[in-house]
């Protein structure tokens, strides 16, 4: 019996709610140090606005000077313990994504740091002008996105569009 082709429509919405649901993304970037075989981990708040993602970390960080050396990063939003239904199968999406800086005096700035402070409360007016934060764009160029058992699905471009179900590791 062939096995009915999965629903793109519903994926697309379960795609939009795990990135809705969650407020930070977990981020593997390559190490700092050439010799170094593990990647550099971290995490941060982020938004979403017109289509792209948006994270305002600190260079302070060994993974934040890693991506930005780079340009380049993974990132992981993946389902809250607290309201998973199965802690094995937790609903995540893990992309890939080129960085591109958005300048603080480019009018963009200002309109993701109101964006920020909206979504994440008052901190975001506090750290705004500190220097060693940096304004990120993130633009998604591959990724999975994991919804439960046997349900894994290739992601691809900018829109994370559903391009296959997975059923090989």
């Amino acid at each position: 019996m062939a096995q009915k082709a999965p629903d793109l429509t519903e994926l697309a919405e379960q795609r939009d709610r795990v990135l809705a649901t969650v407020q930070t993304l977990i981020i593997g970037a390559p190490p700092e140090a050439t010799d170094a075989a593990l990647p550099e981990l971290g995490v941060t708040p982020f938004i979403q606005h017109e289509g792209f993602f948006y994270i305002y970390p600190s260079r302070l960080s060994a993974h934040v000077r890693s991506m930005l050396k780079a340009g380049q990063a993974q990132f992981l939003a993946i389902e809250d313990e607290a309201t998973a239904q199965n802690i094995w199968a937790r609903k995540r999406i893990r992309f890939t994504a080129n960085i591109i800086e958005i300048d603080r005096k480019n009018d963009e700035f200002d309109c993701l740091a109101r964006l920020f402070a909206a979504r994440h409360g008052p901190t975001m007016d506090l750290i705004r002008d500190f220097a060693d934060f940096h304004m990120l764009k993130l633009v998604p160029t591959s990724g999975v996105m994991v919804l439960g058992f046997a349900k894994a699905y290739q992601l691809d471009g900018p829109g994370l569009d559903i391009a296959e179900h997975l059923r090989e590791s």
